[in-house]
C-alpha cells in the first residue's frame, strides 16, 4: 500500500503554530540555559606565593603541590558542568603552575599539564604563554623537563606555525653539555628543523660536527645522522642548481 506524503500546507493551522511555538521555547530555553551556565563559571583566583604555601604545608611540600596542581586542573569542571579553557584567565594560570613548581620543583606534574593539557587552547597568545613558562621551567632543571621542552618546540612548529622559536627552543635542547642525558633525537630536532627552514648548510654543519666529535656511539644513531647528511647535501645541491638556473 502506497503512503502518500502530505506538504506540510496541508497541516492543520493550529498544529502547525503549536509547532512553531514549541520550536520557539525550545530555542529560549536553550539561550537561558546556556546564559545561565557561562554566569555559574567562578574565574580562576590568584595564588598565593609558594612560600606562603610552604608554611602552610608544615613540612608537607610535595603533597601540598600535589593537591594544588589537582585543583588547578579540576577548575573547569564546576557544579557537575565542564566550562572550557577559554574562560581561563591564562596569565593567572601561568602563576599558579610557577607558584606550584616552585612549591615542590621536583615534580613534574605542572610542566606535564602546560604542555599536554593547557596548550590544547585555540589562542595563540594564550599559547605563547604555556610555551614561555615551559622554557622558564626547563633552565631550572634541564635533567628533568628535557621531553616537555621537545613538546615545546614541535607546538611552536605545528600550533604555532612559528619555526623560528621553534628552533630556538631546539637549539637550548641540542647546546644542553653531555651531562644532561637524553636521547639523541631530542638534540636531533635542532637540524631537522635547520633543514624545514632550508638552512641546508648549517643542518649539514651540525650533523658532520656530531659525527665528527666522536659522541655518537650508538649504531643506529649514527645511520641515521649519515642518512640525514646525504638527504641534505642532495637537496642543498638542488638548490643551488634550481638557483643558477
Amino acid at each position: 500500500m502506497r503512503r502518500t506524503v502530505r506538504s506540510i500546507n496541508q497541516l492543520p493551522g493550529p498544529l502547525l503554530w503549536g509547532f512553531v511555538l514549541m520550536l520557539f521555547c525550545q530555542l529560549l530555553f536553550h539561550h537561558f540555559s546556556q546564559a545561565q551556565h557561562e554566569a555559574g563559571y567562578q574565574p580562576l583566583t590568584n595564588p598565593l606565593r609558594a612560600s606562603t604555601y610552604r608554611g602552610i604545608s608544615m613540612g608537607s611540600d610535595q603533597l601540598l603541590g600535589y593537591l594544588l596542581a589537582i585543583r588547578l586542573q579540576l577548575h573547569d569542571n564546576q557544579m557537575g558542568r565542564h566550562f572550557s579553557y577559554r574562560r581561563i584567565d591564562y596569565e593567572r594560570l601561568v602563576d599558579w603552575l610557577e607558584q606550584i613548581t616552585e612549591i615542590n620543583p621536583r615534580s613534574e606534574y605542572p610542566m606535564l599539564l602546560a604542555s599536554r593539557v593547557y596548550s590544547q587552547t585555540h589562542d595563540k597568545a594564550r599559547l605563547r604563554l604555556i610555551l614561555g613558562f615551559i622554557e622558564r621551567t626547563f633552565d631550572h632543571d634541564p635533567q628533568l623537563h628535557w621531553r616537555r621542552l621537545t613538546e615545546a618546540s614541535l607546538l611552536a612548529k605545528h600550533r604555532l606555525g612559528d619555526l623560528k622559536l621553534a628552533l630556538r627552543i631546539a637549539e637550548k635542547l641540542a647546546l644542553q653539555p653531555a651531562s644532561v642525558v637524553m636521547p639523541h633525537w631530542a638534540r636531533d630536532i635542532h637540524f631537522l628543523l635547520l633543514a624545514d627552514m632550508n638552512e641546508f648548510e648549517s643542518a649539514i654543519a651540525m650533523i658532520q660536527a656530531l659525527i665528527q666529535s666522536g659522541s655518537i656511539s650508538d649504531p643506529d644513531e649514527k645511520r641515521f645522522l649519515e642518512s640525514k647528511l646525504l638527504d641534505f647535501q642532495q637537496k642543498l645541491f638542488e638548490s643551488q642548481q634550481s638557483g643558477k638556473n
